[in-house]
């Protein structure tokens, strides 16, 4: 099964790089696959450090953030801490799991990283299930594959996501709801 969230690398210069990414993994979640494309800033870092950080989160507006390159800009990045055994850990996130990556497959596009999980870092409780959260990771999804989508089909999707988070969204959901109607709406 895939399971969202977001991953941290750390860049050559130690800073921390924040993306969002969906690892295929078990139900007990002790398999791991990373596929990062081979030209993404994840790749390049994850292959020279060979760790990362995946975070369980339930924050909409943070995953659209991640997805759009907002926590990448110093003035936007989250709160996170390094910890030179794990790397960036995500004080936002409910739980934060270092990975080690244990092998490599680069025959595609899509490299493939097999991981071990290091240990599970409880941060908080998760705050549960909201409709508005699950329909801003819908449309982020629809986002980062907005150049392989048909216009009229992501302007429908846009519509119906808009009424869920319109009717059940708190502050930071519609934040993030402004965010992706922008990237959607006002790209090339």
């Amino acid at each position: 099964m895939i399971v969202e969230g977001i991953l941290t690398t750390e860049s050559e210069d130690g800073s921390m790089h924040v993306a969002p990414i969906g690892p295929h993994v078990d139900r007990a979640m002790s398999s791991w696959t990373l596929k990062p494309f081979q030209t993404s800033r994840t790749f390049s870092n994850l292959h020279r450090q060979s760790r990362a950080v995946f975070h369980v989160v339930d924050d909409g507006l943070l995953m659209v953030q991640s997805l759009l390159g907002i926590c990448n800009s110093p003035e936007h990045a989250p709160t996170a801490r390094f910890e030179a055994r794990a790397g960036w850990i995500l004080q936002e996130a409910c739980r934060a799991i270092p990975l080690r990556v244990s092998a490599w497959d680069l025959s595609s596009e899509r490299a493939t990283a097999t991981c071990l999980e290091v240990e599970r870092i409880e941060l908080k409780p998760f705050w549960g299930w909201n409709r508005a959260s699950n329909s801003l990771l819908e449309l982020s999804i629809l986002v980062s594959r907005k150049h392989l989508l048909d216009r009229d089909y992501l302007l429908q999707q846009l519509e119906h996501h808009r009424t869920i988070v319109q009717k059940t969204a708190g502050d930071r959901e519609l934040q993030g709801l402004q965010l992706l109607e922008k990237a959607l709406l006002h790209s090339d």
